[in-house]
């Protein structure tokens, strides 16, 4: 009995003039790549460098009182934040 594996694939429309077309292809033929293979691999690698890793934030007891408080307690929305939701929904739909 054969274990099998199915995995989903969608796929990207990128619209470019002929000679970046044939730039990246020249580029991922000298790698020995495909042009989709070439970019994959240039999408992915540029993703992983944006992505920043996250730097913890050291606060003082005295501002972390202050900060579980507006946490725990927030205060009643006001004018402006209900009229922001309010567009934010209506823009986005409610949540």
């Amino acid at each position: 009995m054969s274990a099998t594996t199915s995995t989903q694939e969608t796929s990207i429309t990128l619209t470019l003039d002929r000679e970046q077309k044939q730039l990246l292809e020249k580029a991922a033929a000298l790698r020995c790549l495909t042009l989709s293979e070439y970019l994959l691999q240039l999408a992915l690698d540029a993703a992983t460098e944006e992505i920043p890793e996250p730097e913890p934030i050291v606060v003082s007891d005295r501002d972390w009182e202050i900060i579980k408080s507006a946490i725990l307690n927030p205060p009643a929305a006001n004018k402006a934040l209900k009229a922001a939701i309010n567009e934010h929904q209506q823009k986005y739909g409610k949540w």
